[in-house]
């Protein structure tokens, strides 16, 4: 196994999210991908989901203060987002779809970008392009998982899990690269 050791989280993440963005053809402004980058470097954990994204929506909602009200907004978009990429198994275990995620995702980023203009918040724009394209960013931040998450066994089994649910192409490579040649027989069987 080789693992790399980078003193910049930021250069550490730049050129995989730079290929996933262009591999799933991603029409994204340098400021979005800036924020995008910042996400992956925050690297926020499991243990930052703990509260579910309806709590954390609710409590934004209810938020008097709007500088305050914005960043409750922002946390849960980001929250969302950061989840449904690297641990949407984390949401899976607890009964939400992932089209439940990517709605509750869209909406918190949407009223940051609504509060964030009220308050003159300068990056306020930034959160449109996040809440139209949460899918797909949500899409290229899994891929960036997918490159630099170590590979047990485990992983492997879970990835193939992933590639008999969906039949994609990037998760076949994948496999592929990690010793595992997924194909599907005539009678749609996979060998």
């Amino acid at each position: 196994m080789h693992i790399e050791a980078h003193a910049d989280t930021r250069g550490y993440f730049h050129d995989r999210l730079e290929r996933a963005l262009s591999r799933l053809r991603l029409d994204v402004s340098p400021e979005a991908r800036f924020y995008l980058l910042d996400l992956l470097a925050r690297q926020l954990t499991v243990a930052s989901l703990d509260e579910p994204i309806v709590t954390g929506l609710a409590r934004a909602y209810a938020t008097e203060e709007p500088h305050e009200r914005f960043r409750r907004f922002r946390a849960t978009g980001d929250g969302a987002l950061h989840g449904c990429g690297f641990f949407a198994e984390h949401f899976e275990r607890k009964g939400l779809s992932r089209d439940y995620v990517v709605g509750m995702g869209a909406r918190a980023y949407r009223q940051a970008e609504r509060v964030g203009r009220s308050v003159r918040q300068p990056s306020a724009e930034i959160f449109c392009q996040l809440a139209e394209g949460f899918d797909g960013f949500a899409c290229a931040l899994a891929e960036v998982r997918e490159e630099t998450a170590l590979r047990t066994p485990q992983d492997i089994v879970r990835l193939l899990d992933r590639y008999r649910a969906t039949r994609s192409p990037l998760l076949a490579e994948r496999l592929e690269a990690a010793g595992v040649f997924p194909q599907l027989g005539g009678d749609r069987t996979l060998h």
